[in-house]
């Protein structure tokens, strides 16, 4: 097929597309190549001199209509990547976010109506940030789902999640695709934004969609160059730099990393399986980690001392 990866120059769209090239299909990435994320020099990108050669790319911005009406043309299947990243970036920055994230799916939404004769499959790239501070276990009411932590209370060190209820300590669950969605940044208001109208459009439609809402991807080919990119290669250059690294919150925080293959297969498996209506899916490995096991981890990797405080 004719597959178009929107936001696809950057990491996972990337490595999807390569593998989408592996199996024979001819994926086309529209991408603006963001300074942030890809450096001053575009063409000096690590995920574009990855991708020069072998995969067709066009520059463009997702909110410009006729040029993404014409990178539509001919498609089969679509791929969408494309959003500003920075969960505490996105809280001073906030009609960017909205303008990149939320106006690019309503121009990308706007003109499926017209291309859904071609168009067999989309896939949405979403992020776990859309269900805020998640799923917990109350010894005393089960599951439940607490409210954001307060600014005053982070301030004090007091960094737990209690009870809605009964106010009982709680432990982190793993989310599930039925949680109620309740982000907590205006990256995860975006983002949630992006599904739905995504979704809303193509089911519509009849367009087969599926959503993923990714945990932590880690990987090579990850962003060096942008600050609000995942913790894993933030830390790697600090321990490669002799640097000492500060873990927040007592180091306490846990997350679910996923390696980028892993995802990929899940982009592949997307485009393949025989789907109706819009599905939604949760995408991680299953394993949580907190951060002083991650920074040991990184330290064995690279070789260095774990220098962290």
């Amino acid at each position: 097929m004719k597959i178009l990866l929107i936001g696809g120059g950057g990491f996972v769209g990337s490595h999807t597309a390569l593998r989408l090239l592996e199996l024979g299909h001819e994926p086309l990435v529209y991408d603006i190549f963001d300074s942030q994320t890809h450096g001053e020099d575009p063409a000096q990108s690590p995920t574009l001199l990855r991708l020069a050669g072998k995969v067709e790319v066009r520059k463009g911005d997702t909110r410009d209509k006729p040029s993404l009406t014409e990178a539509l043309a001919g498609v089969e299947a679509v791929y969408y990547f494309p959003a500003n990243t920075g969960t505490g970036q996105s809280m001073y920055r906030v009609e960017q976010y909205c303008d990149v994230n939320v106006r690019g799916a309503g121009v990308f939404s706007d003109l499926l109506p017209g291309h859904s004769h071609n168009i067999r499959r989309i896939i949405v790239s979403s992020t776990r940030a859309v269900y805020g501070e998640g799923a917990a276990n109350c010894p005393e009411h089960g599951r439940v789902f607490p409210a954001t932590r307060r600014a005053d209370a982070l301030e004090k060190g007091d960094f737990e999640t209690m009870c809605p209820t009964c106010g009982i300590l709680l432990k982190p669950l793993p989310s599930r695709e039925t949680d109620p969605l309740m982000p907590a940044s205006v990256y995860g208001v975006t983002k949630l934004a992006q599904e739905q109208l995504i979704a809303c459009i193509a089911r519509s439609l009849g367009i087969p969609t599926v959503v993923f809402r990714y945990q932590n991807v880690y990987g090579p080919g990850q962003s060096l160059k942008n600050p609000y990119t995942g913790i894993l290669s933030i830390f790697s250059q600090l321990l490669i730099a002799g640097r000492r690294i500060e873990l927040f919150e007592d180091a306490l925080p846990t997350r679910d990393f996923v390696h980028v293959d892993d995802v990929v297969e899940y982009n592949i498996r997307a485009l393949e399986s025989p789907i109706e209506g819009v599905c939604t899916l949760n995408v991680g490995s299953g394993v949580r980690s907190n951060l002083t096991e991650l920074v040991e981890a990184l330290a064995s990797a690279v070789n260095r001392e774990a220098n962290y405080s």
